[in-house]
């Protein structure tokens, strides 16, 4: 059987639903990106199971609170759903992406992310919150598109 699921542009009728699964996750909700930063994962039967903040600055993007609900989520579509986060990044003419965490990801390198210093930055990501708070404890990653 295939497993068919939607990625799409999280509208202002799904801004409930998403601040809601990334508070469940125990990520913090203040300071999260406008509703339509978020792309949103649905089955086919409208069941939410993955969120991602996509903001963009110029021809970047960032990635932010990939939050998966347990009950829907599988690996497969976990892989699905960021194979397709990074086609939608390139139809929207993006030159990289980044992200940050607290630490190394495989899953991410095998993305094609690799870890950067605060300094490899572009001027226009290092003033967002994500990278000056805390900058020194934070990994940042990025993943040319272009």
């Amino acid at each position: 059987m295939i497993d068919l699921f939607l990625v799409r542009k999280a509208t202002a009728a799904d801004e409930t639903a998403v601040f809601n699964i990334v508070k469940q996750s125990g990520l913090e909700v203040d300071g999260l990106p406008d509703i339509e930063s978020f792309l949103i994962a649905e089955t086919e039967t409208k069941e939410l199971f993955g969120v991602i903040g996509l903001e963009t600055f110029e021809a970047s993007g960032l990635l932010r609170a990939l939050v998966l609900n347990r009950s829907e989520s599988t690996s497969e579509r976990l892989l699905r759903f960021f194979e397709q986060v990074i086609q939608f990044s390139k139809k929207c003419q993006l030159d990289e992406l980044y992200l940050t965490s607290n630490e190394e990801s495989l899953f991410f390198q095998v993305f094609g992310f690799s870890t950067i210093t605060h300094e490899e930055l572009p001027i226009h990501m290092k003033n967002n919150r994500l990278f000056t708070d805390q900058a020194n404890e934070r990994v940042i990653m990025r993943k040319q598109l272009q």
